[in-house]
This record gives structure tokens, C-alpha cells and sequence, in this order.
């Protein structure tokens, strides 16, 4: 068992002592207990965690023991216990639920007695919901019993982020926060939001943001889509834009990847399919011809795809590296800027296990982690250490890089470590250095540890924590961060979550 999104809540329990202090002194909690010394052996504690959406946890112990924790609930979840460890199962709790306050009662034979300003619970954990919870209660004769709590939540598996923030649940929710005037948060509108929103409850297995649509996968393989469809990046046959979800495929679809204004999609079988926008070749169909329905240009054989702002990244299950599109800045790394592809063309013969591509510039990690750039690089996003524009790959990092993500003008690394780095435009903090930079010319730590994933916007960035946390930088205006404020910030930031903290 472990403890996953609700787990910083637990935190909480480190701090009742302090919080317990207001309810009476040490004498007068004394008096009452010598009051009831010939019921002392008999200890009921029940701890109530009130909150904004009305989420608590209670305990009860029986007559018959002094100290023993007999039941246990959370949000009307009832906990099940094996001796001292106790487990909850909150899957079904919205993903984005929140602690505001704690209050806090002591009983002795169902009366309840004064709490002196020594503190008679403690408890601490870290903000990290992978790790239990233990609850130390201590009795009126000094004696401790601790017990083990494990609470089971809703994960974040997917992040996706360029003109707003979406995350998808392991139960399958799609939350989103951001832009929405062409409706690509699917909720049925065009109105913008600064904090999640449910867009869909279930079903959903991955997101992809484009510029102003949105890819969703569900877990069936079939591909929805919703928001700006000009140029017929939803591929549903129209150009008519949507608020809510339309599905484009019913079956088959294996991972997605959406561009400015088109659409990669790679299905089960290995082939490549894509739809909307071609003025720069980037649909790779030899063309420059917008599509408005998916076509296949590459029958088997795909491992992932990444699609810029006019350029697209192929990496094949042989480790080979292809591209496609503009390549006004080298972003295609055919060693020239003379002219776009309009069909794939190699760029690596093997060894990539993963690329990105952003506004103009492309990244991609091989096997041995090294990290390798070629593309646009006036603000330091190759993180050369120069400015000049790179035609052809050039190493970034020798190894210890897990992925990579390429946002507008700025790069995110995670490495193997779980550290964050970051380089290139940072004046909207998208970096999250905490400066307010132009240019970072050379990959900087942003986070020592922790990271799971990362996603670059067009000028802000979303982190996923191992703790299963979400944090966000950079800029805000549109209320991509998902910290309910239009203000921008400098340096990483958490959209809360369950968590029994509330100064996490």
C-alpha cells in the first residue's frame, strides 16, 4: 500500500500539539483526569479535519481498551485495520481537493475533557505520498501507541502544458487550467480559469495541449479532440472549432502529440497518422496542403512523435531520429537552414530513445542519456552556452538525462536523479530560477530532487513531483499555473492538492 495525493494532508497530525494548546491549561486537563482516575484506562480520541469541501478524518476507541484506535474514516471512507496499520481508500476523491483547518477533541467515557498545552497527539511526515503516515498518541499515563496510516488516492499520470495546464488521474479524470477562449479546455465554454477544472471524470489515459486545441487518449484508444479547428487540427473532417470533446478515432491509438495548430497521432500498430495545418510540410505527406481528417504517411515501425510550431520529431522503435517541416533555424538538424522537408527525413541513424520539438528549436535524449539540440537558440535554449543557431545536433549533456522537454524558447531536463534543469528564455520565469532573466545560456538546477515529468508551455512550465504534487512557473495571465492568481512567478509553485498540511 502507499499513500498517493492525499498524503501531504497527513502532515497535519505533526502540528496538533500546537493547535491543541487553546483548548485549556495543564491543571485543569490534571483536575479532570483525577476526576475520572477509576475511568483513565478507558481513552476515546476522535480527531475531526474539517475543510473546505467538508473532507475529515475521525477515530473512536472502544470502553474495553485504553488506547487502541478501533475505526477510522476519511471524507466518509471507512478505514480498514490490520492490528495498527490502517488503510483508506479515497480513489474516488476529486483530484484537486483541499485541507483548510483542524479541530481537535479528547474523550474519557464518551465525556469530553480539557487538553492542556502539552501536546497529546504528534505526528509528522514529509510532502511525500509515496510514505505512510505514523500517528504517535500519547495517554494520560505518558504511555505511547503509534499507529500506521495509509491513504490511497487518485495519482497524477500525465501532464501537458503550452497555453494552459492539463493533468490526467489514474482514475482516469482530465483536469484542466488555463486558456480557453477557442474552448481547448473542453469544458463547454470559452471562458479562461486559474484553477483546474473537471473536463472529463473517467476514462481519459493521456493529454496533449497544442497552442489553442487540446489531443485527449482515452483508455478505450480512441482520440478526442476539442478547441481551435481552422485549420483543421481536431481532425473531424471540419473547421468549425468545439467546446467540448469530439471523437476523431473510435479505436487504436497508442500516444498523441499536438502542435501550434496540427496533430501527430501514432496508433497500436506502429504507423503515423496526422492532421490540420501543412504550410511548413510539417504533416510530412509531401504536401503543404492543411488536412482535415488524419492520414497515415508512415505504415509501421513508430515509437513516439513530437510536434512543434511548423516542425515535427519521429523517433522509430529502431532508435533512428526523422523530422519533418520548417527549418528556417536548423531545427531539423539536416546540417543546413536552406529549406523545410515535406516528408520525413533521418536525422539520427539509432540510439534515441525519446525527442521533443519546440517553437523552433528540438531536443532528444539517447540511450545513453545524453542529451543532444540543434534549432533556434537566441535565448540560450540549446544550452550551448551561445547564442548561434545550431544546424545539426550538438551534445548538451554527456548522460544522467531521463527526458526532456522543450517548451517555447526555453528547455526543461530531468535527469536520471530526479533533479530539474532548466535553460534559455526566462523573462515570464519560465526557467523557475527564481530570476527574471532574458536568457540562460547553460542548463541550471532548478529542483535538487524529486521530479517525475515535465512539460514545457509556451512561456510557463508544469513539474510532476514524485510525491505525486504538481507544481507550476513561469507565466500566468491566462491562469495556466493553476494557483487561482493572474500573477506570474519566478520560481516553481504548487497547485494544491489533497494534503493534510496546510502550509505545505
Amino acid at each position: 500500500m502507499e499513500i498517493v495525493k492525499l498524503g501531504s494532508r497527513l502532515k497535519l497530525v505533526g502540528r496538533l500539539g500546537k493547535w491543541l494548546s487553546f483548548f485549556q491549561t495543564d491543571d485543569y486537563f490534571e483536575q479532570n483526569m483525577k476526576q475520572n482516575s477509576r475511568n483513565n484506562r478507558v481513552l476515546f480520541l476522535i480527531v475531526l479535519l474539517t475543510t473546505a469541501c467538508g473532507i475529515g478524518v475521525s477515530y473512536s476507541a472502544p470502553k474495553s481498551s485504553a488506547k487502541s484506535i478501533t475505526s477510522f474514516s476519511v471524507a466518509g471512507a471507512a478505514g480498514t485495520i490490520d492490528e495498527k496499520t490502517i488503510t483508506v481508500d479515497l480513489t474516488s476523491l476529486p483530484l484537486f481537493a483541499r485541507i483548510d483547518a483542524l479541530v481537535a477533541t479528547f474523550k474519557t467515557d464518551g465525556k469530553a475533557v480539557a487538553v492542556g498545552a502539552k501536546a497529546q497527539v504528534s505526528g509528522k511526515t514529509a510532502n511525500d505520498f509515496t510514505k505512510p503516515v505514523i500517528y504517535t498518541v500519547t495517554a494520560a499515563d505518558g504511555s505511547k501507541e503509534t499507529y500506521t496510516v495509509r491513504v490511497l488516492v487518485s495519482k497524477i499520470i500525465s501532464i501537458s502544458g503550452y497555453s494552459d495546464t492539463l493533468t490526467v488521474g489514474s482514475d482516469g479524470s482530465l483536469w484542466g487550467t488555463g486558456r480557453n477562449g477557442d474552448g481547448q479546455l473542453g469544458l463547454g465554454n470559452t471562458n479562461s480559469v486559474s484553477v483546474p477544472k473537471q473536463i472529463l471524470a473517467s476514462g481519459v489515459a493521456a493529454v496533449s495541449a497544442g497552442y489553442y486545441h487540446t489531443l485527449i487518449l482515452k483508455t478505450d484508444g480512441s482520440l478526442w479532440a476539442t478547441g481551435y479547428n481552422k485549420s483543421g487540427q481536431l481532425g473531424n473532417g471540419g473547421t468549425t472549432s468545439v467546446s467540448t470533446p469530439v471523437q476523431v478515432m473510435a479505436d487504436g491509438v497508442a500516444s498523441v502529440s499536438a502542435g501550434v495548430n496540427f496533430s501527430l497521432i501514432v496508433k497500436t500498430d506502429g504507423s503515423l497518422w496526422v492532421t490540420g495545418a501543412d504550410a511548413s510540410g510539417q504533416l510530412g505527406n509531401g504536401t503543404t496542403s492543411n488536412v482535415l481528417a488524419p492520414v497515415q504517411i508512415i505504415e509501421s515501425g513508430v515509437a513516439s512523435v513530437s510536434a512543434g510550431q511548423d516542425h515535427s520529431l519521429i523517433v522509430k522503435t529502431d532508435g533512428s531520429l526523422w523530422a519533418m517541416g520548417s527549418n528556417g533555424h536548423g531545427q531539423l538538424g539536416t546540417g543546413t537552414t536552406a529549406t523545410a522537408s515535406l516528408v520525413p527525413v533521418q536525422i539520427v541513424a539509432g540510439g534515441v530513445v525519446s525527442a521533443s520539438a519546440g517553437r523552433s528549436h528540438s531536443l532528444f535524449v539517447k540511450t545513453d542519456g545524453s542529451l543532444w539540440g540543434m534549432g533556434y537558440n537566441k535565448f540560450g535554449q540549446l544550452g550551448t552556452g551561445a547564442t548561434t543557431d545550431v544546424q545539426s545536433p550538438v551534445q548538451i549533456l554527456p548522460s544522467g538525462v531521463a527526458s526532456v522537454s522543450a517548451g517555447g524558447d526555453h528547455t526543461l531536463i530531468h535527469k536520471t536523479d530526479g533533479s530539474l534543469w532548466a535553460t534559455g528564455y526566462n523573462k515570464n520565469g519560465q526557467v523557475g530560477s527564481g530570476s527574471k532573466d532574458d536568457v540562460v545560456l547553460v542548463p541550471t538546477q532548478i529542483l535538487a530532487s524529486g521530479v517525475a515529468a515535465v512539460s514545457g508551455g509556451l512561456v510557463h512550465s508544469v513539474i510532476l513531483k514524485t510525491d505525486h504534487s504538481l507544481w507550476t512557473t513561469g507565466y500566468n495571465n491566462n491562469g495556466e499555473l493553476g494557483n487561482g492568481s493572474g500573477s506570474g512567478v519566478l520560481k516553481p509553485v504548487q497547485i494544491r492538492r489533497p494534503s493534510l498540511s496546510k502550509d505545505d
